[in-house]
């Protein structure tokens, strides 16, 4: 599986969720606004489950449902199994 992940920093309220729970994608670039890491791409990275690790895209995908200003944008882009 691969998901394209972004998050909207207008709407980002600094919780930290998206950090703390998965530090594997997400970053704190200051004030506690989130971004998806540069060295994955930056925002609107498409990554690779199988790659990064089924774990840490299952997570991305609870902390989307879980960011209480919705923020996050994460797309299933393609569906597979490693």
């Amino acid at each position: 599986m691969k998901i394209k992940v972004q998050v909207d920093q207008d709407l980002c309220t600094a919780c930290a969720l998206c950090y703390d729970e998965v530090p594997e994608v997400y970053v704190d670039v200051g004030d506690g606004i989130a971004a998806v890491k540069e060295e994955l791409g930056g925002d609107g990275a498409i990554i690779d489950c199988c790659e990064i690790g089924k774990d840490v895209c299952e997570r991305v995908l609870e902390v989307t449902e879980e960011c209480p200003s919705g923020s996050l944008i994460t797309e299933v882009v393609e569906e597979g199994d490693c």
